[in-house]
């Protein structure tokens, strides 16, 4: 089988690529890029106005599932990344039961494969049942297929415990995922400032984000582990990332399309749909993360994708359950960002896929000829309404809900197949 995208344009940052032509998959892999007038395909797709780009690679979501199917299942969170424009998926490890043990992990890489629409990329708890007192087993993890450990949003308080997961994972080369809040600071509710003062809400000041950094950073410097900082808020957050860097420390770091997007000014009104950990902050804190983005210091975007059903969320704010079900809106979001001058398709693209690839899979994603076809097609100009018909993801959590939406992917290509398709 054979399929030729036509008169798409084709973005891809990592070859610096940016141009309207046709594109050319045959036998999984992409055959010819160019003006294609005279070559037949089993299918064609007029894509006129559309983007077409290597696919996405999410390296934070929660799938749900084992215990949790009130919320989602694999099978509808992995179809609803396709959706989305992903192929491969970073699942956080605190499932239920925990992502700490091999078993676990063979039962979850099952399900995402009958259910066939994306590939995972499994990151593993680094302490036994995330509790931060003892080491899993991260080198038999690894060998089980796992990319990267973390301790999820429960912060590891024992410093030595913490040392001896960072000192055994440089030993091995494994990757380190840190998801970058104080436990005692951050035991509030949303963003620190005049709005949470309004609401009587507990506030999480930026200091718990920024003494985690701070403290993580120096364990990695001390034991040259390779380090991921996921779901960065903060413009604080940013610097630090930024001057790390900058000394030459081993290091990336991304940010949720939620902070990119919102700020904790859309909780007026108790919004329960904006309840998220770690929280969205100041606008100067949003425009510092977009500024991260277009300078690099920011590699990466994510979706921080956490569905939850109704009941979830309908309880005081404070009692609600934390997060946000973000894959069928992240297309629309991006297009918003895009609209706004905010950001630019091509460095979406690059944070979303040749960066995220190159953290996960240790290389990058691309439109080349001979290269694995996988591939995402949007229509950025697309208007539609988000609803129960209309999502795919189970979360009832959906912070634009019944909106009139512009852009969504039309087409997405996994390993040369079509993972989804509108």
């Amino acid at each position: 089988m054979s399929i030729i995208i036509r008169g798409a344009r084709l973005i891809d940052p990592s070859k610096q690529l940016d141009q309207v032509t046709d594109l050319h998959i045959k036998d999984s892999h992409i055959q010819a890029i160019g003006n294609l007038t005279g070559v037949r395909a089993t299918s064609e797709i007029d894509a006129k106005g559309m983007i077409l780009s290597p696919s996405f690679v999410d390296l934070h979501t929660c799938l749900r599932d084992l215990n949790q199917i009130q919320k989602g299942t694999i099978a509808s969170e992995t179809q609803a990344a396709a959706s989305a424009g992903f192929t491969h998926l970073c699942p956080s490890p605190d499932t239920q039961p925990c992502s700490d043990a091999g078993s676990v992990i063979s039962m979850i890489k099952n399900k995402v494969a009958a259910a066939g629409f994306c590939d995972l990329l499994p990151v593993a708890a680094l302490t036994k049942d995330l509790k931060g007192t003892q080491l899993s087993n991260m080198e038999s993890l690894s060998r089980a297929g796992c990319i990267g450990f973390s301790n999820a949003s429960y912060d590891i308080s024992d410093n030595t415990v913490l040392l001896r997961c960072y000192e055994y994972a440089a030993t091995f080369g494994l990757k380190v995922f840190v998801q970058a809040q104080d436990q005692q600071l951050g035991d509030g509710h949303m963003h620190a400032g005049p709005t949470a003062t309004r609401m009587g809400l507990d506030g999480i000041p930026v200091v718990a984000e920024t003494l985690s950094i701070s403290r993580h950073l120096q364990f990695m410097q001390h034991t040259g582990v390779s380090g991921h900082f996921n779901q960065l808020t903060s413009a604080a957050g940013v610097a630090l990332i930024r001057q790390a860097k900058a000394q030459g420390m081993n290091i990336t770091a991304d940010v949720g399309i939620a902070h990119l997007c919102f700020t904790d000014t859309a909780i007026e009104g108790y919004r329960s749909q904006y309840h998220v950990q770690p929280p969205l902050r100041a606008e100067s804190d949003r425009k510092a993360l977009l500024a991260g983005i277009k300078d690099g210091t920011l590699d990466a975007i994510c979706s921080a994708h956490q569905p939850h059903e109704s009941a979830a969320k309908c309880a005081p704010f404070a009692a609600t359950a934390t997060g946000m079900a973000i894959y069928d809106m992240l297309v629309p979001l991006i297009q918003g960002l895009v609209a706004a001058e905010d950001l630019t398709w091509a460095l979406a693209i690059q944070a979303l896929s040749s960066n995220s690839a190159t953290i996960a899979l240790g290389k990058t994603t691309s439109l080349a000829i001979g290269e694995e076809a996988n591939l995402t097609l949007i229509d950025p100009s697309y208007p539609w309404t988000l609803n129960s018909s209309s999502q795919l993801s189970r979360g009832t959590n959906q912070a634009l809900a019944n909106q009139q939406l512009k852009a969504r992917v039309k087409l997405t290509i996994k390993g040369g197949l079509t993972s989804y398709i509108m």
